[in-house]
């Protein structure tokens, strides 16, 4: 007995000794509280959220539900994946529940028909996703929003008791999604650990051992429990990691161009052109607002993906590239971010003191009679301009730089030139968004 306990103590001993010290993100990860304490707050918020979308106080103009969602979180996003990755993910309420209904017991794997068509589903819950949130005007509409966020966390518990994992996340969550395709830029990227002290099941079926799909880690906490070396991280940017082919398919692929097709939407929103196009649109579908922005919306992402059909034609005739496809709608991925991170920019310069304004009114913080923005406000603020073309400007170099590989080898002069010519024409449609003056109302 008494050898028995010192060679316990002394691989207990030898454990420590061997485990690697934490540094940076590590930290978090490996901290014995991640990501239970993030969960549990950001649930009990969101349960505010929803209490708000359909009982509004009404000290304010806005509503603390669309606020927080709109205005203050999904503007914050794509910094958030910049320098974090799928940081969001792993603290992600809707991930709570999910894990909280791993909880309740032994679970079958998804069926083939789910991880077949998955990605694809995925793919296509962005795109309604966008529709909602540009046709509902999600923004100034909280009980759609209070709708929205009790569906999610409905189907990741749903999902969670009825399959093994995160298979809500992994497969339907759009915000997953655009997570994981724009996380290849991101500035921490979550690499292979090892797993040296035993096995762990990884929610996202990836193996935290080697990770072949980092884009699919979700930094949900699962192999960074204190007796196991699952994933670590590392920092740095270098121009865009390149995918494996599993990685990166033709759903990926699917989903790059939808994005890029929605950041125009989106872009063209906020510009005078939006008045223009309803002035000409609402008399075909019967002066009905939100269906005139579906036709508009489908109608700008049909013409990207035909656009990008053709020329990845162009360019498999010019190369044979197998993947000309991928590699044409992956190259496109770092100017959408940019367009992305330029609009978010946007919305918080305009938008992120009235919003924490009305947060605090709402919830009382302070006596504040509520604000009414002006309609119709379309402005030119060269500072901020600048800035959205900066960032433009690297998401294009990003994307000439990522227009050689085909994902699988080197393309032919023939196949770049082409590349380069479709990413300099979306830059050029996305710069002449950005010139025309536009709504800080949006």
């Amino acid at each position: 007995m008494k050898q028995s306990a010192e060679g316990a103590a002394v691989g207990t001993l030898k454990s420590a000794a061997t485990r690697p010290a934490r540094a940076g993100m590590d930290r978090l990860l490996y901290w014995r509280w991640y990501p239970g304490t993030f969960h549990l707050l950001f649930f009990a918020g969101l349960v505010v959220l929803i209490y708000f979308a359909f009982n509004p106080v009404r000290r304010a103009e806005g509503n603390l539900a669309t606020e927080v969602v709109w205005k203050l979180w999904w503007p914050g996003l794509p910094f958030i994946l910049l320098l974090g990755g799928r940081i969001w993910c792993g603290i992600c309420p809707f991930g709570a529940a999910a894990d909280f209904a791993a909880r309740l017991g032994s679970k079958s794997a998804a069926p083939s028909l789910l991880r077949s068509w998955g990605p694809w589903m995925g793919a296509l819950s962005v795109f309604f996703f966008g529709l909602a949130f540009l046709a509902l005007g999600l923004e100034e509409n909280p009980g759609a929003t209070g709708v929205i966020l009790i569906a999610m966390i409905l189907l990741a518990f749903g999902m969670t008791v009825l399959y093994k994992g995160r298979t809500f996340c992994r497969y339907l969550c759009p915000v997953g999604m655009i997570t994981r395709v724009y996380s290849f830029f991101s500035w921490l990227q979550p690499v292979g650990g090892g797993v040296r002290y035993k096995a762990v099941s990884c929610p996202a079926g990836q193996s935290p051992q080697s990770l072949r799909q980092p884009s699919q880690c979700q930094m949900c906490g699962a192999c960074t429990l204190p007796d196991v070396s699952g994933i670590r991280t590392t920092f740095g940017v270098s121009g865009g990691r390149l995918p494996g082919v599993r990685e990166f398919g033709r759903p990926e692929a699917f989903l790059s161009l939808l994005l890029l097709g929605l950041m125009a939407a989106d872009s063209v929103r906020m510009t005078p052109l939006f008045a223009r196009y309803q002035q000409f649109a609402l008399p075909y579908f019967d002066y009905n607002y939100r269906l005139s922005v579906i036709g508009g919306v489908s109608a700008l992402v049909g013409a990207v993906l035909a656009v990008q059909l053709l020329g990845s034609w162009l360019v498999w005739r010019q190369s044979r590239d197998s993947r000309a496809f991928a590699g044409m709608a992956f190259s496109y991925l770092p100017l959408s971010l940019g367009v992305f991170l330029a609009l978010a920019l946007q919305h918080l310069r305009y938008g992120l003191w009235p919003s924490l304004e009305t947060v605090m009114a709402e919830s009382r913080l302070f006596g504040w009679d509520g604000h009414m923005p002006p309609d119709n406000v379309y402005f030119t603020s060269i500072p901020l301009k600048s800035v959205q073309f900066v960032i433009l400007g690297i998401g294009l170099y990003l994307s000439w730089r990522l227009t050689r590989s085909g994902l699988g080898g080197e393309s032919s002069r023939g196949g770049i030139a082409s590349r380069r010519f479709m990413v300099l024409a979306a830059a050029a449609g996305f710069g002449y968004l950005f010139l025309i003056p536009m709504s800080g109302a949006c």
